[in-house]
């Protein structure tokens, strides 16, 4: 073979080793040119340059001693073909702009940003020839009317666009022209072009028909976002109003603000707060001034409670006001609370007992009131048990539990936490648990276990196991419910077997977790029993570990009993 090689005539060396590869890698070039090939590519000129030296090198040693083996000889000859190929093609690369697009003949779209993935990559069209068009800028961010514009066109477009056009400048004209226009609109519809989708759109197809002409779909997908430095206090696309703009609009909701928030720059505050007034067809917004009045005067305090006073909901907002307003004086809050007590809802009462400090005799007269509340809403009457208590008069406290007792039994569960002095409605209450609780009423509640046995006496608790027991033999809610929300110490020996043999049905495991952890309320022979039909389930290796478990983890898991059974197991006894 070496004999072979070394007796090549110098003509035939050139032939193979020079010019065969260079037919060869140029005519592969050539061939892409001509079947139109879009090659977009990120790598740098590393391996164009290696390869060409070390064709360089291939040649001159081939000058002066010839390869001596095929093998070597056959890479030789590949790594010059791979020269002559890429070589060329990146010595004529064209760097083409990362929101550009290339387009071949036939008009198919090849956007670069697809081919890179970050905007500072280089991306080399590798072969540059004459059909083919750049068109620049197809996506990418724009700022017009200091609204950031994210968009990109379609390849449809895209692909009946000159060479060298850039897309930007014509979306650019158009959006400043329609924005411009927007930014000198009423606040209202300002704040709608950032909020509202809807209206967005609507500008967007105005841009777009600006940029492309009417067509029967817009080839261009958008984004508006204002940008930040705009969206401050007093900028253009700001959401909320100035204090000139809030004037001039009439802006109720920020004439509000103004007077309401600790830290507003606000002006003329006189002038703010009779517009107020002037615009303000409901309590609600005077309420709210009057509950955070930081830039009215006196005098002008004294209006808001008296139309306050006078208006149809105003006992609801006199219940908003009486613990939030430190500027209330004695009149102020005298007349409030009375508005208040004949009036406002019970609902919202009950809510703010705690800050309004409701006198007895004020729970008395608002007795009548609460018992026509609980006919409509038991979660009143749960929530009047809440805040009253023993303090309710005893004919509304029984109309309560009448009520709740009618609704569902998740009412009756949330009651008994709050009636501790009667044990006549405390069985009423029990009776109606029992008798139709479901397990959706407990799971609704979310009670632990800790909670529920601070809820339920001794008795009660004896009670709802017999039932939460004798519903988990059809229940799988319930079962889980009595594992994990009962207490085991408080169940008959019977219940305990009941779920212990339910548990064993279920897997060898979950039982002997249960027996080990409740150990002190079973029977030793039982948790034997239990731990050694777990200990025939399980191999050797692992009833090892298990007979370290107390001293490996300090803690007193198992019996020495069971810690026995699990040796022995482990010795294969």
């Amino acid at each position: 073979m070496m004999d072979t090689l070394k007796r090549w005539p110098g003509a035939k060396v050139a032939l193979v080793f020079w010019v065969l590869p260079c037919v060869l890698g140029l005519g592969c070039a050539q061939v892409l040119r001509w079947t139109d090939t879009v090659w977009l590519a990120t790598a740098g000129g590393f391996w164009p340059i290696t390869l060409t030296l070390v064709s360089v090198a291939i040649l001159i040693r081939r000058m002066f001693s010839p390869f001596s083996d095929r093998t070597i000889a056959g890479t030789a000859w590949v790594t010059l073909v791979l020269a002559w190929f890429l070589a060329p093609l990146w010595a004529t690369a064209v760097n083409v702009p990362f929101a550009s697009a290339v387009i071949s003949r036939d008009g198919q779209v090849h956007i670069v940003r697809e081919v890179a993935r970050y905007p500072e990559y280089k991306v080399w069209f590798m072969i540059d020839h004459p059909g083919t068009r750049t068109v620049h800028n197809v996506s990418g961010k724009i700022v017009a009317s200091s609204i950031e514009i994210d968009y990109r066109y379609d390849d449809s477009y895209i692909a009946t666009r000159q060479h060298n056009e850039d897309l930007a400048e014509p979306l650019t004209r158009a959006a400043s022209v329609v924005l411009t226009e927007e930014a000198q609109r009423p606040r209202a519809a300002k704040i709608a072009l950032v909020d509202d989708a809807s209206v967005q759109g609507r500008v967007i197809e105005r841009i777009c028909a600006a940029t492309v002409g009417d067509r029967n779909a817009c080839p261009l997908k958008m984004k508006l976002l204002p940008q930040n430095e705009a969206t401050g206090l007093g900028g253009t696309w700001s959401k909320y109003y100035s204090e000139r703009e809030a004037i001039d609009e009439k802006h109720l909701p920020t004439l509000v603000r103004l007077l309401t928030t600790p830290d507003s720059s606000i002006a003329d505050p006189d002038r703010v707060f009779a517009l107020l007034l002037k615009l303000a067809d409901t309590v609600a917004p005077l309420s709210h001034v009057a509950q955070h009045p930081y830039f009215i005067k006196d005098e002008q305090f004294d209006e808001l409670i008296r139309r306050i006073l006078i208006a149809p909901d105003g006992g609801d907002e006199a219940v908003a006001i009486l613990p939030k307003s430190n500027r209330l004086k004695a009149a102020h809050r005298s007349a409030l609370r009375a508005r208040a007590f004949a009036e406002a809802d019970i609902g919202k009462i009950v809510a703010q007992a705690a800050p309004l400090h409701v006198s007895d005799a004020e729970i008395g007269a608002l007795a009548p009131r609460m018992q026509a509340a609980f006919v409509g809403d038991p979660g009143v009457a749960v929530r009047a048990l809440e805040a009253f208590g023993v303090r309710l008069p005893a004919e509304t406290q029984r109309a309560a539990v009448d009520r709740i007792v009618k609704a569902k039994a998740s009412y009756a569960l949330a009651a008994l936490a709050h009636v501790n002095f009667s044990d006549d409605l405390r069985r009423a209450l029990m009776t109606k648990v029992l008798s139709d609780g479901v397990y959706e009423d407990f799971s609704v509640a979310r009670l632990t276990k800790e909670k529920l046995q601070t809820v339920l006496v001794p008795a009660e608790m004896k009670a709802l196991i017999a039932m939460a027991v004798r519903e988990s033999d059809q229940s799988r809610q319930w079962f889980e419910f009595a594992l994990s929300s009962l207490p085991i110490r408080a169940m008959t020996p019977a219940e305990r077997q009941s779920l212990l043999t339910g548990l064993m049905f279920e897997s060898p495991k979950a039982a002997m977790e249960f027996v080990s952890k409740n150990r002190a309320y079973l029977d030793p022979a039982e948790v034997s029993e239990v731990t050694r039909g777990y200990s025939r389930t399980i191999a050797a290796d692992f009833c090892l570990h298990l007979s370290h478990r107390n001293k490996n983890w300090r803690v007193d898991f198992f019996s020495e009993d069971q810690l026995q059974i699990f040796r022995e197991c482990a010795e294969g006894k």
